[in-house]
């Protein structure tokens, strides 16, 4: 009895996909996908995948699979040549994997394999509890600027001073998160008006939050650095600020959006260095504290009466000096000028 012969068919090879990236966010813009290789990718007609790229050449870029089976990405002698993942120096063959991105001219490219893992899905929250959270935060806001306008209240209460700052700050909140949304609408599509609720109202509960510790510890602690460094403070939340709402416009460039925060902070705060440096050197000192806080709440121990009278007499001999000295560099004043 003869053997009965199976006929047998070589195992298909993996399907390929070629990816064209967006140039904004490096979402997927195109998918080509291909059985075999080579694959060619340029703007003329002949090519396997034909890009609308002025500087991409005709035949720009083939792939192909190397000796050890893996897909080589080669350059066929364009002007404008290779680059893998944003380096600086073009490259003439580079062997392919899931994470490398090829650019060719202004065109962004990605080669994938049919067996290439996804990652697992992420929840679909819907109603996502952006809004209730933001609503906390901000009325937390508006409970602590409430309190900073009692504690530092000297006259009969009126409606007017508590009305007028909490109205200029939803203002502001709307003015600024609006702003936000529709920027986030022109590059994604949605404009997470929650999100970015929740972002400047976290922000700005965490600064009031503190504000208030600041003062109040400057008060009882005799630390004048608390009061002096608030505005170093309010500056770094309002670039933490920044930071959050560029990231919920999309999360592309994290580095450089990091750079641009640190620049508003460091700008914002030299600026407002310099403009207390000149304040001090033409009224003096300016006043640390907005408002009196309860004796009960002072923790270093007060200073003793003849210490300050000693510190008193000290000042006042140093007065008494250079009211009877003359100004550095002056004049002596001539007699005629007396008369």
């Amino acid at each position: 009895m003869g053997e009965v012969m199976i006929p047998t068919t070589p195992l298909a090879e993996p399907a390929i996909w070629i990816e064209v990236l967006s140039r904004l966010h490096h979402d997927v813009a195109a998918r080509y996908r291909f059985i075999d290789v080579p694959i060619t990718v340029g703007r003329a007609y002949d090519n396997d995948v034909i890009v609308d790229d002025p500087h991409v050449a005709a035949h720009h870029l083939r792939i192909t699979r190397g000796e050890n089976g893996a897909l080589v990405a080669e350059d066929l002698g364009s002007l404008n040549g290779l680059y893998v993942d944003r380096a600086r120096k073009p490259t003439k063959e580079v062997t392919l994997d899931a994470g490398h991105e090829l650019s060719i001219g202004a065109t962004v490219l990605r080669v994938r394999t049919a067996a290439h893992e996804v990652p697992a899905e992420t929840p679909m929250l819907r109603g996502l509890p952006y809004w209730p959270s933001a609503v906390l935060c901000i009325a937390g806001v508006f409970a602590l600027a409430a309190l900073d306008l009692w504690l530092s209240e000297t006259n009969e209460p009126k409606a007017i001073r508590y009305f007028t700052p909490l109205l200029i700050l939803t203002v502001a909140v709307v003015v600024w998160t609006t702003g936000w949304s529709v920027l986030t609408r022109v590059f994604t599509g949605r404009p997470r008006f929650g999100l970015h609720f929740l972002i400047v109202a976290a922000g700005l509960l965490g600064y009031s939050v503190y504000s208030q510790l600041a003062e109040i510890g400057a008060f009882a602690l005799s630390w004048t650095a608390l009061a002096n460094s608030s505005y170093v403070f309010a500056w770094l939340f309002l670039g933490g600020i920044v930071f959050a709402h560029l990231l919920a416009v999309n999360r592309a460039r994290r580095p450089l959006k990091l750079v641009i925060a640190l620049i508003l902070v460091a700008a914002g705060v030299a600026m407002q260095t310099l403009k207390q440096s000149e304040y001090r050197s033409t009224y003096g000192q300016p006043a640390l504290l907005s408002r009196l806080e309860p004796p009960a709440l002072r923790l270093v121990s007060p200073q003793r009466e003849q210490a300050f009278f000693t510190d008193a007499e000290a000042l006042r001999a140093k007065l008494d000096k250079a009211r009877t000295e003359e100004p550095a560099g002056g004049e002596p004043q001539s007699e005629e000028d007396d008369e």
